[in-house]
């Protein structure tokens, strides 16, 4: 959730929590500004009892949000843009390609169709580098879908591959 407002405030404590949460103390403000901003952005604000309550609530569920990424196929080497180019035009019942779709640019993975999505990548041949990417960026985002297109961006401390 990003929200954009400008706070004109006597103090403002910041507290880190867990998840990459954090709990805000905003002294000198006022509470129906603050709450109509979050309201025009389409979340609901409820104001808490006693900290460590959930205070910004979004209206959708968990299961119908997707957290991915998009980067460049510069990560992945040229066997792997074939591999997963093949996966992706397959045209059985229940196949590969109901995970790793084609999408004019590059491919759009969905790593939760598996439970374990990178064991799969593996025994179809990709390569160390391309799981060693995705298996990563899963861990550090919670990803459930990845997206490797030819106009996405370099993503620094990874492999990139001149193909």
């Amino acid at each position: 959730m990003k929200l954009s407002l400008k706070v004109e405030a006597d103090t403002i404590n910041v507290l880190a929590l867990n998840a990459g949460r954090i709990a805000v103390d905003i002294d000198g403000i006022e509470l129906a500004d603050l709450i109509n901003v979050v309201c025009d952005n389409g979340y609901s604000l409820r104001v808490a009892d006693e900290p460590g309550k959930l205070v910004v609530e979004d209206p959708l569920p968990v299961s119908a949000r997707y957290n991915g990424i998009r980067c460049s196929t510069a990560h992945i080497t040229r066997e792997d843009n074939d591999l997963l180019h093949q996966l992706s035009r397959q045209v059985l019942d229940f196949d590969d390609s109901e995970w790793v779709g084609y999408t004019g640019s590059g491919y759009l993975i969905r790593l939760d169709a598996w439970t374990f999505p990178i064991l799969q990548l593996k025994r179809r041949g990709l390569s160390k580098a391309g799981r060693r990417l995705i298996v990563t960026l899963m861990r550090r985002y919670l990803l459930g879908i990845i997206h490797l297109d030819a106009f996405g961006e370099v993503l620094p401390g990874f492999d990139t591959f001149d193909w």
